[in-house]
């Protein structure tokens, strides 16, 4: 009895394997100019060591190497232009209560006590605020020793 072969894996150029058919198509921006990526950048790189690296297709921040913001814009075609962040335990319950406006459970690491911003409603001052406590929030003794010294 003879073995059937089994027939060689298709290949991009054939229109099979990984060759894009499954590739989901990038959202359209809602920051055309990037002015709120800006925001989120120089909110974030004003702390003491961070970084800031591609992931997940969009940047993320780092303070050394824990990640404590990332930057969301038309997530998978939400329609939110915002940021991703870090909270202390106990505190998205209470932000969502108090700003659901500005306030939302991201997809995700909502689940892990993140909160999601809206970055068009929110000033400087607020992003600010909010970047500093995430960062904390991630932030080695070490680093939050450089913080606060």
């Amino acid at each position: 009895m003879a073995t059937r072969r089994r027939p060689p894996p298709a290949k991009a150029a054939d229109g099979g394997g990984t060759g894009g058919q499954f590739v989901r198509p990038r959202a359209a921006s809602l920051d055309a100019d990037g002015a709120q990526l800006a925001r989120l950048r120089r909110a974030c790189l004003a702390l003491p060591q961070v970084n800031e690296r591609l992931g997940h297709g969009a940047p993320c921040f780092y303070a050394d190497k824990k990640i404590f913001a990332m930057y969301s814009d038309n997530h998978h075609g939400d329609g939110r232009l915002a940021a991703w962040l870090k909270a202390p335990p106990g505190a998205q319950a209470m932000l969502l209560e108090t700003s659901p406006e500005a306030i939302f459970r991201p997809p995700y690491v909502g689940a892990y006590g993140w909160i999601g911003l809206h970055l068009h409603g929110c000033d400087d001052a607020a992003l600010a605020h909010l970047v500093a406590s995430a960062y904390r929030a991630a932030a080695s003794k070490k680093l939050m020793a450089l913080l606060d010294g």
